[in-house]
């Protein structure tokens, strides 16, 4: 049976996926030779560098919520008679990592190439360092998509993982709504939704879920119901 490449797609995955081939590869022993064994920092700093990169990421999108919130409230705000403080932003906590130079994929391909040649290479090894891909199964029937949420350019980015279907009937609900409605039919991997809010100047809380496509056929089951604030 066929199976997918053994990267992740999604950042926090791949996040876990170099932690775990640093510390698999550490505990590799000398005789697999210095073109392995030698790597064994780089991979750790390059793990280390990508999942802090990835936290700062959730504390610059905090921070940027806070501002939006403290500028609705300067508009339009109830006067309390105390003047408003701007929001501090708050890093990860903790020392930052060791800077790394920039793409890290580029550097992790070659050495998984490298690793796999080893003559002390099997596929149990391969298993615990995760670079063999599962088999790739699709059942139309049971099939599930799986939604996520980013906020860029001031909208909600949906993002979802389209597997072996023809796009995704992407559902909202937002605001005062007691309901989700068909929001759009998707046929790439992602979508921006540029709607404004409900109440101009008003926060509110959209809500996603959706269906895997194929023709115009909606198939599968419902995904699970993703929320932002915008």
């Amino acid at each position: 049976m066929a199976k997918k490449y053994y990267l992740p797609l999604g950042d926090k995955d791949l996040g876990v996926w170099l932690s775990n081939l640093a510390v698999g590869v550490a505990a590799l022993p000398a005789a697999w030779g210095t073109a392995i064994t030698g790597n064994v920092a780089s991979l750790q700093n390059d793990a280390a560098a990508f999942n802090y990169e990835l936290l700062y990421m959730e504390a610059a999108e905090k921070f940027f919520h806070s501002c939006v919130a403290n500028k609705d409230a300067l508009l339009s705000g109830p006067n309390t008679g105390i003047a408003s403080v701007l929001p501090v932003f708050n890093p990860p906590a903790g020392a930052a990592p060791t800077a790394v130079k920039a793409d890290i994929v580029g550097r992790v391909i070659p050495f998984v190439q490298l690793l796999k040649q080893n003559t002390l290479y099997t596929a149990a090894i391969g298993e615990i360092l995760k670079v063999i891909g599962d088999e790739i199964t699709f059942d139309p029937a049971t099939a599930k998509p799986t939604l996520k949420l980013l906020y860029t350019g001031g909208h909600p980015l949906v993002k979802y993982n389209k597997s072996h279907t023809e796009g995704l009937y992407l559902f909202s609900m937002r605001g005062s709504e007691t309901a989700f409605s068909l929001l759009t039919t998707i046929t790439k991997a992602s979508y921006v939704d540029a709607r404004p809010n409900l109440v101009i100047g008003q926060a509110e809380t959209r809500e996603y879920m959706g269906f895997y496509k194929l023709g115009d056929v909606q198939i599968g089951l419902e995904s699970d119901v993703v929320k932002i604030t915008v």
